[in-house]
């Protein structure tokens, strides 16, 4: 065996044992936040979730697109869920339960304050009162039945004849668990915006954290959490037992007698899609930056258009990715034929290989005047295609990350043919055990097996790789979404007919 040939084998298992290794489950025992947290009851109508309670005294929000469960027992939203993008089964998409958003805590104190609802309030607003210490407290919450986002007040009073003294406020913001299982929360991005500059980092790992900044962030696949404030404040971040905790620390300040202290917070909860939220949210930096980014938002644009159409998101994605391949076919035409003319001239080019191997210069010049005589561009076979890389980059970036970093919302829950009940998953017909047996990955290494040896192929290096490269693909697509590996099949597809067309048709 080759040298060259030991090289790509090796290369081929090292990437196959690191990428199955890495989705394989963790090994580590960890709690599912929302479904498996340990329960420790206070009382008959009191559950401990870690280091704060939720009681039976609820109230709701709802406004057609969301529905928020606030428990009086702090003032803190616990559960939020969608009313759109549910899959199959689901009664409405969960963002989270058992959680704590907007609960208030002073620094030191054990025990959450018991909030009252305040009767006869506008339509559209929410509003809990408590007391502490000769401190009145009142949260103002203001929602609108078209939008994710809300604007919250919090007030506090004092009542007393004397300035009172607040340690510290520390303002909850969220929670989600940190579960390798669940790929909907497998990758979570927390940013801070602090005088227009932004800071991203990984919270994957053990880490407690505090930035300044009047803006701050959390992206999962599907969800975000946005919050904004006029002043710059303390933004904090820990993980904790698998679970990622962020929130707000506002240092000790005093209240004067008769006087008030006010904090407005605006508040977005909702899809992690630049197309839903980029009316709330004005900062496009929350959802990426650069040319791909940017060319994946303009084909999705398209996608949607074409959706309108064809209100089959699998249709849409096929309709697309073949009226691409139409566009490019002149450059893929131009870019297989050079390829098979160099091709045909292999014979010359190793022949002046071997007369001219102890120069280089020489050897460079003889292959230009052969390429000339014959009239090929040696780069005829590659700039076509560099060409269509952004295009091809774009429309991954656009089913993959919705333009984010993380899937589609649009394709959850939303179906295709036979047994492709959702696109934002796996197209799973059957396990063997504890392995999917998914559908289209496997028509993916075929169609692409296939088109790689309907390429012409300049050396022996080239042809192992038409073997290696469609099962580095496989493994790495094994488990993506059925919507994006659905592009990827018809553009195989596609991509087979044009070589079948050029090389047997055109050459007639």
């Amino acid at each position: 065996m080759k040298e060259e040939t030991r090289i790509f084998i090796a290369f081929a298992l090292s990437l196959a044992v690191i990428v199955l290794f890495s989705m394989m489950p963790s090994w580590h025992n960890k709690k599912d936040f929302q479904s498996q947290g340990p329960k420790y009851p206070a009382s008959d109508d009191i559950e401990k979730i870690d280091n704060f309670q939720i009681s039976e005294k609820k109230t709701e929000i709802k406004n057609g697109l969301y529905t928020a469960e606030i428990d009086l027992l702090g003032g803190k939203i616990v559960s939020f869920s969608l009313e759109r993008y549910t899959r199959p089964g689901e009664k409405s998409f969960i963002f989270f339960q058992r959680g704590n958003t907007l609960l208030d805590l002073v620094n030191g104190e054990t025990q959450q304050l018991v909030y009252q609802k305040i009767e006869n309030v506008t339509e559209n607003s929410l509003v809990l009162s408590a007391k502490r210490n000769g401190v009145e407290i009142e949260k103002l919450l203001q929602f609108s039945p078209s939008k994710y986002s809300m604007n919250v007040f919090i007030k506090l009073k004092n009542s007393t004849d004397k300035t009172v003294s607040i340690p510290g406020l520390t303002l909850s913001l969220g929670s989600v668990p940190l579960d390798r299982k669940n790929p909907e929360d497998a990758s979570i991005e927390f940013m801070v915006v602090n005088n227009g500059k932004p800071t991203k980092f990984n919270v994957a790992r053990q880490m407690k954290e505090k930035f300044s900044g009047t803006t701050c962030s959390v992206r999962t696949r599907y969800q975000m959490y946005y919050f904004k404030t006029e002043q710059p404040v303390e933004f904090y971040v820990e993980s904790k037992s698998s679970i990622i905790n962020w929130g707000i620390h506002i240092q000790s300040f005093e209240i004067d007698k008769s006087q008030e202290w006010k904090f407005p917070l605006t508040m977005y909860i909702g899809p992690s899609d630049y197309f839903i939220a980029k009316n709330e949210i004005k900062d496009i930096r929350i959802f990426g930056t650069g040319f791909f980014v940017s060319m994946g938002r303009f084909i999705f644009y398209i996608l949607s258009s074409i959706h309108k159409v064809i209100p089959n998101w699998g249709f849409a994605i096929i309709v697309l990715t073949i009226l691409i391949k139409l566009i490019f076919f002149p450059l893929t035409r131009s870019s297989l034929r050079s390829m098979k003319q160099i091709q045909k001239l292999r014979p010359y080019l190793q022949d002046i290989q071997k007369k001219y191997k102890d120069n280089p210069q020489l050897m460079q010049k003889e292959m230009m005047n052969l390429y000339k005589t014959y009239k090929i561009n040696p780069f005829g076979g590659c700039l076509p295609m560099l060409v269509q890389i952004p295009i091809f980059v774009g429309f991954f970036l656009a089913l993959r990350t919705s333009l984010c970093l993380r899937g589609s919302i649009y394709l959850r829950g939303s179906g295709f043919i036979l047994w492709i009940k959702d696109l934002s998953l796996p197209d799973t017909v059957a396990r063997i055990g504890s392995i999917p047996i998914n559908i289209l990955p496997v028509l993916m290494f075929i169609t692409s097996f296939l088109q790689q040896r309907l390429t012409p192929a300049v050396d022996q290096s080239q042809k192992i790789m038409n073997v290696v490269l469609p099962l580095m693909m496989l493994v790495l697509f094994y488990n993506f979404s059925s919507g994006l590996l659905l592009y990827w099949v018809t553009m195989n597809i596609a991509g087979l007919v044009e070589q079948y067309y050029i090389y047997k048709i055109a050459k007639r």
